[in-house]
């Protein structure tokens, strides 16, 4: 995979949404050749994360999701009068329909990176020995920065919302998709048991109920995360499994992995605001910031206070005051 397939990409998504009219028998061999062409710039593309994020760094325009999705549909065009191709088909409707999320500046989710490759498993492409994400020389490693860090797939098969509910093992439901969910070092987990102790001694005389991280919350139809802490108060208690439910508030840690920042701060943060969670809370345990976020209108969220140190008394909920030194000195012994 080379420039050459990034430019071939923009270029095709250039063209018109509108699928090529019938054309004479003579030509169909011609169209076919087209339509895998296509397939195959584009899954290529997205099927790689590094790569893909060096297109986004490197060229003037950014391959658009919609522009991508044009790519697929015409290459749908030609191959669903084909018998043949119905395990591709089905691949490539699949990438179509989660690219109409993505908003196409950012590195692509694993599910749509999972899509693209199972398109090309539907081409008989297999994965190079040097994996997905092999660059294409060292000069060109050493002047790209590091793309972001995509978490892992646990399982290629999809999964219901009912099934993750009902599963025992790690991971998070992401559209559909089971992957691996947040780290956790020993000083996120003394960070989290703190806050743990301090929200849910708020909460309960006031019948509220606290949820650690073993609490999967459910926030869509597809997809289901587990919060370091959640809060319910009694106007709007926990449900019963699998039905909808919205905390007051949601609290995450973070500390130094890359892709735990990028979940916290994007990805859940845009399923939280869209559940109606008011209040959350983002604590960087290594960089000991301690960031309060209120929803605002449509479903964004806005800084209501950040910290590094003191005691904050306006947390956005009555009666509750937050020690950071004393967060800070608690978990002084805990390894990073």
């Amino acid at each position: 995979m080379t420039d050459d397939l990034k430019t071939h990409v923009l270029e095709q998504g250039a063209g018109s949404a509108t699928p090529a009219p019938p054309v004479a028998a003579a030509d169909q061999a011609r169209e076919l050749a087209i339509g895998l062409s296509a397939a195959l710039h584009v899954a290529g593309l997205l099927a790689a994360p590094r790569l893909l994020a060096k297109a986004i760094r490197t060229q003037e325009q950014a391959p658009a999701a919609e522009a991508l999705a044009v790519v697929i549909e015409n290459a749908l065009t030609t191959f669903r009068s084909s018998s043949d191709a119905t395990g591709l088909v089905a691949s490539l409707e699949e990438l179509r329909a989660r690219l109409v999320t993505w908003e196409g500046k950012s590195p692509a989710s694993e599910p749509i990176v999972e899509a693209a490759r199972r398109v090309l498993r539907a081409l008989n492409v297999r994965e190079p020995d040097e994996g997905w994400d092999r660059w294409e020389g060292a000069s060109e490693e050493q002047s790209v920065p590091p793309a972001w860090p995509t978490l892992s797939i646990l399982r290629a098969d999809p999964m219901t919302l009912e099934a993750w509910l009902a599963f025992d093992g790690p991971g998070e439901l992401c559209d559909g998709v089971l992957v691996e969910e947040k780290t956790s070092t020993a000083l996120e987990e003394a960070v989290a048991s703190w806050f743990l102790a301090v929200l849910r001694a708020w909460a309960s005389p006031r019948g509220g109920v606290v949820y650690g991280r073993g609490h999967k919350l459910v926030v869509s139809t597809s997809t289901g995360r587990k919060p370091d802490v959640c809060i319910y108060m009694p106007n709007n208690p926990p449900a019963d499994a699998g039905a909808p439910s919205t905390p007051v508030l949601v609290l995450e840690v973070v500390s130094a992995n890359r892709a735990d920042h990028r979940r916290a701060r994007l990805t859940t943060s845009r399923e939280y605001g869209a559940l109606g969670v008011r209040w959350y809370w983002i604590v960087d345990a290594l960089e000991r910031t301690f960031e309060i976020l209120e929803l605002g209108s449509g479903g964004r969220y806005i800084v209501f206070l950040d910290a590094i140190d003191g005691t904050m008394s306006q947390v956005g909920l009555e009666g509750l005051a937050i020690d950071l030194d004393a967060l800070w000195a608690a978990v002084a012994s805990a390894k990073p």
